[in-house]
């Protein structure tokens, strides 16, 4: 075979790259010099000028085995962004207002409660309630926001108890008091709530009871006009950010507090007002208002009306059950409501300047009821009709010595929900003010002819009468601690069988209270 010089140059460079990747040359390691060619190869000719070297001839790697999928990386592959600052805290007291929010604000919770220490002393020939220390409300409550929507709210008294007297429904949930949801989809202009929690009649009724300017509310008020305060049902109500006016307007079972309905009926109530002024903007009577209420629901087959007591408990008109001897068989006998219902209610509230101011609120009621015979079981068989009818009234007048009234805030019967506002942080303000209140109540229980004809002996039948006079200071230290005195001078008329026994027509009463509202 006869090799070129081309072929005869190529082949030392070939064989050498053949070499090397043979396992021989993995092997063993050759000394240095030229590499025999095979025994059949013709020797080279005669070296000669090497004419111009060809391009070089680069081999191709060989192939590479795949890379494996590198396993997820532990740590960010892009420099770390910082988180946002939180500047605002997540929970803690805003303005004296404890919180617990989500940093959206999308769930806010203000966990509250209220704590009311009384004390009661009585001066009278009557047979008073017993002097003492009584714990008269003691509340656990939690509230809150929903995406800002949605409020709520759950609260439970460990100091109630059952009402007095037969009913002829069961009761249930004894320990309940403001538990209600409510969808505010345009802030406070308008608001929708359903439950349980003070009732739209009065200014008084829905005013909070951490904020009374008495111990209690007036006789006009929790005696006479609305003695049940709480209502279960749905309410739509608001007010507009500058306070100008307000409504309300709601549907209720009417029978008043942890009672589900014991009839087939349902109450309409509405109570609103306007402040003529506010319209001229900011000024001292900037929050006076003129408002009513009004109340109307058929009864049928349901509860008596609650006793009515002083502002210390003394019972001036009792709806309990009685004896009457029906031949020579005694037979159990109540008043209780049946028969459509109306009452009405005027309000004028003038607080001026935050110092002082005046307050003055009337009540008419026409409340239709029946003599029933009360089974064991708490039911109840007309023996016939009777009628309450009458009016009350009070006058108030307060002034501040220290601070003002925006210590305690809603002075207008609004009960607003609490928002949170940006955190922020000022020392307890304190204040004390001084306040005096007069009131007079009229009132009958009459029988129609049916009734009358049975001779009942009823300590509720006929005129009833109380003029009262009220003398008060508080002390607050912000608003979630007041101390207070009341002084109370109650006089009692009328020809009811009970206002006839009594011994004296004067009763004398003398109230402390510490309280604490969360």
């Amino acid at each position: 075979m006869k090799l070129t010089a081309t072929k005869v140059r190529l082949w030392p460079a070939a064989s050498a790259l053949i070499f090397a990747f043979s396992p021989a040359a993995r092997a063993q390691i050759h000394p240095p010099g030229p590499i025999s060619p095979p025994e059949t190869a013709v020797p080279a000719p005669a070296p000669s000028p090497p004419p111009e070297a060809p391009p070089a001839v680069v081999m191709p790697p060989p192939p590479m085995p795949e890379p494996a999928t590198p396993a997820p990386s532990v740590g960010p592959s892009a420099p770390a962004v910082a988180a946002p600052l939180i500047t605002e805290p997540l929970a803690g007291f805003s303005d004296g207002t404890a919180f617990l929010r989500s940093p959206d604000n999308a769930f806010v919770l203000f966990p509250n409660g209220r704590l009311q220490v009384d004390g009661y002393f009585f001066k009278s020939d009557n047979t008073t309630p017993n002097p003492g220390f009584l714990l008269r409300r003691a509340r656990l409550e939690l509230g809150g926001w929903i995406d800002n929507l949605v409020f709520f709210s759950l609260a439970g008294d460990f100091a109630a108890s059952a009402p007095a007297g037969a009913a002829p429904v069961a009761q249930s949930n004894l320990a309940t008091t403001d538990d209600y949801v409510a969808i505010a989809p345009w802030n406070n202009l308008v608001i929708l709530q359903v439950g349980q929690y003070d009732a739209p009649f009065t200014l008084e009724n829905r005013t909070s009871d951490k904020y009374f300017d008495f111990m209690e509310r007036s006789i006009t008020v929790r005696a006479f006009g609305i003695p049940d305060n709480k209502e279960t049902g749905a309410m739509l109500h608001g007010f507009n950010d500058p306070r100008n006016f307000y409504y309300s307007i709601g549907y209720f079972n009417g029978d008043g507090q942890n009672f589900r309905n014991a009839d087939h009926n349902y109450d309409l109530m509405m109570r609103g007002w306007v402040a003529p002024v506010s319209f001229a903007g900011d000024g001292p009577l900037h929050d006076v208002t003129i408002g009513g209420s009004f109340w109307t629901g058929n009864r049928s087959s349901t509860l008596a009306l609650a006793n009515q007591t002083t502002q210390g408990g003394f019972a001036f008109l009792s709806f309990s059950q009685f004896n009457w001897m029906n031949g020579t068989m005694t037979t159990p006998v109540q008043f209780r409501q049946v028969g459509r219902m109306y009452a009405a209610a005027g309000e004028l509230n003038a607080p001026i300047a935050h110092k002082f101011g005046a307050r003055y609120e009337l009540v008419w009621k026409h409340n239709p009821l029946s003599a029933e015979s009360i089974a064991t079981n708490g039911a109840g068989t007309i023996l016939g009709g009777a009628d309450l009818r009458g009016y009350s009234m009070y006058g108030q007048l307060w002034f501040w010595v220290l601070g003002d009234d925006r210590i305690i805030g809603d002075q207008q019967g609004l009960e607003p929900f609490p928002r949170y506002k940006k955190f922020g942080v000022k020392p307890p303000q304190q204040g004390v003010m001084l306040t005096t209140r007069l009131e007079y109540l009229s009132e009958e229980l009459s029988l129609d002819s049916d009734a009358a004809a049975l001779m009942l002996p009823s300590s509720a039948i006929g005129k009833t009468t109380v003029t009262s006079w009220e003398l008060g200071v508080n002390y607050w230290r912000s608003k979630r601690f007041r101390a207070t005195a009341n002084y109370v001078l109650n006089h009692f008329g009328g020809d009811t069988p009970l206002i006839k026994g009594l011994k004296s027509k004067n009763e004398h009463e003398f109230l402390f209270r510490l309280g604490i509202a969360l």
